[in-house]
């Protein structure tokens, strides 16, 4: 469910994509420090985008610094650090295990096997000290589990699953933002995890995995069907964006939840039609 809330480079200016970027390198650091530079396969779009917007709310006091990486060793690259990129340094580690041991258990992979392990310690810390976020990913985990067994049909009961959790962890602390913060996180995550169904439904149907859009996708205009769905989502998701006080990085995460969030979703569809083409 990782990989979707991406920028769309291309309508950001140059002084933004090099302050995302500054995010993202940071979280990816600080992803290193707090749980061991093997564990940066957990760094994603999802966290980069959390962790902008929790600076932007909370404005905690942000260190940068210029500095070189094994993965970008010739040019120093700006790398910011803050209270909410521990959050989201934690966060990271704690969902990646918990997804790397759910692709084991499904299909028996045994690169997602040792990718966890890499991440048992980190995540195990993580989760002693967020409880209630721990406890949000482990109830997902098995609930998914049961729906997937179950086959349901309903396209919204695991894509509330799938919201409920990721509501849960946009909330850093208690507060007078929780609310807003707990609806933008749902309706993001209900994009995320029907996304993603409308992207793999051909692996699934070859596969015969569990995908709530299958039974759907011989139905007239199926693409305008899930666009139309994924945009109402997205409409709600950004009327409680628009409710917080945000105002750094305020453009850049718009053009995340306007536009870039899309990428995923156009590609599928680019696909598909040239496909049925041939």
């Amino acid at each position: 469910m990782l990989g979707v809330m991406t920028v769309r480079k291309e309508e950001l200016k140059f002084r933004e994509f090099d302050r995302y970027r500054a995010f993202y390198c940071g979280l990816c650091r600080t992803i290193g420090q707090r749980c061991g530079k093997t564990c940066r396969v957990a760094l994603s779009f999802e966290m980069t985008f959390l962790a902008m917007l929790l600076t932007s709310l909370y404005e905690p006091e942000t260190e940068s610094e210029w500095r070189r990486c094994a993965f970008h060793p010739v040019h120093r690259r700006q790398m910011l650090h803050n209270e909410a990129m521990d959050y989201c340094a934690d966060l990271s580690a704690l969902i990646s295990y918990y997804d790397l041991r759910d692709g084991w258990e499904d299909e028996r992979r045994v690169d997602r096997l040792a990718a966890s392990a890499l991440l048992q310690r980190a995540a195990h810390r993580a989760g002693q000290a967020l409880g209630r976020q721990r406890e949000a990913v482990t109830r997902y985990v098995s609930a998914l589990h049961d729906v997937e067994r179950r086959n349901d049909p309903n396209l919204d009961t695991a894509a509330n699953l799938t919201g409920e959790m990721l509501g849960e962890l946009y909330v850093m602390k208690p507060d007078v933002y929780e609310r807003d913060l707990r609806e933008l996180g749902f309706y993001i995550g209900k994009f995320i995890y029907l996304c993603d169904c409308y992207e793999d439904i051909e692996r699934d149907l070859k596969k015969h995995s569990y995908n709530p859009l299958l039974s759907r996708r011989d139905m007239p205009d199926f693409a305008g069907m899930c666009e139309q769905m994924l945009s109402d989502m997205m409409a709600r998701a950004a009327q409680a964006f628009e409710r917080l006080p945000l105002l750094e990085d305020a453009p850049i995460m718009r053009n995340i939840l306007y536009s870039g969030i899309w990428l995923r979703f156009e590609n599928a569809s680019e696909r598909r039609k040239a496909k049925s083409e041939k």
